[in-house]
């Protein structure tokens, strides 16, 4: 359908998982996206699968001299970016008291202050021909149903919540032609919920069946249908939409 036809869009986490099926969503509806990763060879590998008009870059989302060269980079090949869609993030499951600094940092770090520095970092580029811009910050059901062993994730998840908010008013206030969303994701089919399964040792069938009671409607979600909601998002479609925190949780958020 072409909904993002002639659209710049930059996805960070984008080598896997959520971060992947976003930025292949939007390949696949005209967009010419930039893959974010860790390293090169993590970025140039995603964006090979998707093909089109996609490029690769290495990017530390912790880095603000980091983020300034990528939105530099994409202004040059491309001219432009329309939309940005932070993605990268880290869980480690600890008790608050169990917590240590290392944890609470890196969480707070990846999870928070990264995308506060890509929003800063892009903000000019996307409002400076007046297009309308997007920015999609992938956030977490345990952002607002806080949850007990997910301590530092749970708060840096809502406070990127309320960064979203904060810099929807503030664009707004500004008379910048940029929205300003979160998805709100439950738990969903990924690497990383792989990977937390494997450090906590705990059995899979067994994780699986718990997440699918937590969630209303008995299972748990897929990257594709996160990516669904982003497109909207990112699209034209949702232009009076803005602050707004879409739950794609199977009911989790709401239940009682």
């Amino acid at each position: 359908m072409n909904r993002l036809a002639r659209k710049i869009a930059l996805v960070t986490g984008a080598a896997k998982g959520i971060g992947f099926a976003i930025a292949r969503r939007f390949a696949e509806e005209g967009a010419s996206v930039v893959l974010a990763a860790r390293t090169i060879d993590q970025a140039d590998a995603a964006a090979a699968k998707i093909g089109s008009d996609s490029m690769g870059v290495a990017l530390d989302t912790t880095s603000d001299a980091q983020w300034r060269d990528v939105v530099a980079r994409i202004d040059q090949h491309h001219g432009g970016l329309n939309v940005l869609v932070n993605c990268a993030g880290v869980t480690i499951g600890a008790n608050l008291a169990d917590t240590d600094d290392a944890n609470w940092n890196q969480h707070m770090d990846v999870n928070l202050r990264g995308p506060f520095m890509g929003c800063r970092a892009a903000i000019g580029l996307m409002a400076r021909d007046g297009q309308p811009g997007s920015i999609i910050n992938i956030s977490s059901a345990f952002g607002i149903r806080v949850t007990p062993g997910f301590a530092a994730y749970s708060v840096s998840k809502a406070g990127l919540n309320a960064l979203t908010r904060v810099f929807a008013l503030e664009c707004a206030a500004q008379e910048l032609p940029i929205r300003v969303n979160a998805v709100i994701p439950g738990g969903i089919e990924t690497e990383m919920f792989e990977e937390e399964l494997r450090r906590t040792g705990m059995e899979r069938e067994k994780a699986y069946a718990l997440f699918s009671r937590i969630h209303p409607m008995g299972r748990i979600g897929k990257p594709e249908e996160v990516a669904d909601a982003a497109l909207w998002l990112a699209s034209d479609e949702s232009s009076f939409t803005t602050g707004i925190e879409l739950a794609v949780d199977g009911g989790s958020t709401i239940r009682a």
